[in-house]
């Protein structure tokens, strides 16, 4: 029980991390798909998922129960939960909101970029055939 307590702990500090991450990114957008920058944003609803996930790995991989047993063996550490493991768990969850948001702002740069590139070659290829064809004339 005190195990299933820690990792419901862990989830949601890295879930308010992601939900701070969502406040400090640009307010509580839901989940939708950018039309313009065509991609898609999961808003605070995957903030605050992938805090709590990015939370729950960091703790998996640095907390007291990295070195324990899974198969074989009869030593397992006891079962605690710090202060700082749990704070550690909340900046993570910024963190991981972080990544997340990043990522995507960096797709849709990409696109966007992309567009105008199409756009631009697009321009340039009318603007040369009416020069043409006002030399022609």
């Amino acid at each position: 029980m005190a195990m299933g307590l820690i990792v419901l702990l862990v989830f949601s500090a890295g879930c308010t991390g992601g939900l701070v991450n969502s406040l400090i990114a640009g307010g509580l957008q839901l989940p939708g798909t950018d039309k313009s920058a065509n991609v898609y944003r999961p808003g605070w609803l995957g903030n605050v998922a992938v805090g709590g996930v990015a939370a729950l790995v960091f703790w998996g991989l640095y907390g007291p129960f990295s070195k324990a047993l899974i198969v074989g063996g009869v030593s397992a550490p006891a079962i605690s939960l710090s202060l700082g493991e749990l704070f550690g768990s909340l900046v993570t969850g910024i963190g991981g909101g972080r990544l997340l948001t990043s990522e995507i702002d960096k797709r849709a740069l990409k696109n966007q970029k992309d567009a105008l590139a199409e756009t631009k070659n697009t321009l340039s290829e009318k603007l040369l055939t009416t020069l043409r064809e006002m030399e022609s004339k």
